[in-house]
């Protein structure tokens, strides 16, 4: 076994045994697992002999951390957590009710789905401190780094008409998937650099400028749209207090874009629908589906089904031999029906709605300062992804998708653990009386001996 294989394997298994210590440590090994154990590259191959089935492996510890440490966490359901659930049910009863039938491919996805609800269950209790949610996104840097390094490192078998291909967990398989997850790793990294010294920005940067590179690597287009509205929102609407580093940040940024983006990707983002002649007609292919999902939406109000668009759709457009919906809203109103698109549509607002109440009602001070950024971190990933990523492609039955919507649930949990926790709790200074008391004191103590 190599050095690598040895490290990474290493760090699975630590991470697993660490949830008996806290739980919070078998959420991490998860993530860890899922967004970047590949069986394509070399050192995932090695994994499938000594570690078949890590996903299931890392849940195993996700739920005996939890189980483990039950007294320390809050088991009480809010009803933002489930409306997930009420999806949950829905996907079920559109799938063996009313949808046009289950087959062997099918299942796989409905038991996918269950899975990653599940974790969301796990993940909203365990994740319930700043301390627990700043290890999660800080999971996601570090994984989006070690896979940016890996995309420089690959053979061109891994690239499909010259894209970047076939890289990080079962959900990013695809080029766009995986462009998405680094856009959240860079998002993150260049909002921690607002508060951060300036050694750090420096180690940052390295970062932002590795992921970015790989991202244009993928030549995603959706991906790139998203990207470029996400940065359009964080100019008009910065966070209080950062305007001016923002703007700087934003103009670094497209400075690295043109210095890293070559002719092929430039060439690409030109054929974007109403581009040039070939984006125009990949364009119409795409307009043809969602027309084509329209009359199925008409002949099944209450869905077809878990993953059987591609089944049904030849029927109603002959000429799609049975390609995705490439759109995720179209995907959840075609196989999920009426009360899944409008749950599914709730559950976004709600998210972003939740967000928006953190950002009113956080705590004064430093600590507000950092919860903006937080906030407008995850609501510039929001729009590059509602916007952009999921609008051009679906993704309805990915993880990262619910765990996205779900982070602010853990996200409000962690606030209002601060807000309630007592004011020496929260800060050092309060425990000794500033300098300032005491030469009031000493003052008032002159003037009654006079």
């Amino acid at each position: 076994m190599s050095l690598t294989s040895l490290f990474i394997y290493a760090a699975y298994v630590g991470l697993f045994l660490g949830s008996f210590y806290r739980p919070i440590f078998g959420v991490l090994g998860y993530l860890a697992v899922y967004t970047t154990y590949n069986t394509d590259i070399w050192w995932g191959a090695t994994f499938n002999v000594y570690l078949p089935r890590p996903s299931v492996i890392a849940m195993v510890f996700v739920i005996v951390g939890a189980l483990l440490h039950m007294k320390k966490l809050k088991w009480g359901i809010s009803r933002r957590e489930i409306e997930f659930y009420l999806f949950l049910g829905i996907v079920w009863i559109s799938s063996l009710v009313f949808g046009i039938g289950m087959g062997p491919e099918n299942w796989p996805y409905l038991e996918k789905i269950t899975k990653v609800f599940i974790f969301i269950f796990f993940l909203i209790r365990v994740v319930n401190s700043l301390n627990n949610y700043k290890l999660v996104l800080l999971t996601f840097v570090l994984a989006g780094v070690f896979l940016a390094y890996q995309a420089h490192t690959l053979s061109p078998s891994y690239f499909r008409s010259s894209r970047l291909d076939f890289l990080g967990g079962a959900d990013f398989r695809e080029s766009n998937a995986f462009a998405f997850f680094l856009t959240v790793g860079i998002t993150i990294l260049g909002f921690q650099m607002l508060r951060s010294p300036y050694w750090k920005k420096i180690i940052y940067v390295l970062g932002v400028g590795l992921m970015f590179n790989a991202m244009i690597m993928t030549q995603s287009r959706a991906v790139f749209l998203g990207l470029l509205l996400g940065g359009i929102y964080v100019f008009i609407r910065p966070p209080k207090g950062f305007r001016k580093l923002i703007y700087l940040f934003l103009a670094l940024g497209v400075v690295l874009f043109f210095v890293l983006a070559d002719v092929k990707f430039l060439n690409r983002m030109g054929t974007m629908p109403g581009g040039i002649e070939t984006g125009r007609e990949e364009g119409m292919r795409r307009l043809d589906y969602w027309k084509a999902s329209l009359k199925i939406f008409e002949d099944y109000p209450l869905g077809i089904g878990i993953k059987n668009f591609e089944k049904i759709v030849p029927y109603y457009d002959p000429t799609n031999i049975g390609r995705d919906a490439h759109n995720t809203y179209v995907l959840c109103y075609s196989e999920i029906g009426t009360f899944g698109i409008l749950l599914f549509l709730l559950i976004i607002g709600e998210a972003w709605l939740q967000l928006a109440r953190i950002r009113k009602n956080g705590l004064n001070g430093l600590t507000k300062a950092e919860i903006s950024i937080y906030v407008i971190s995850l609501e510039t990933i929001y729009i590059a992804y509602f916007l952009g990523y999921m609008t051009f492609h679906s993704n309805l039955y990915s993880e990262l998708l619910w765990v996205l919507l779900a982070l602010p649930i853990c996200f409000e949990n962690a606030v209002n653990k601060l807000v309630d926790a007592p004011p020496t709790a929260n800060t050092k200074i309060s425990k000794r009386p500033s300098l300032l008391w005491k030469r009031a004191t000493i003052q008032s103590a002159k003037s009654k001996s006079a």
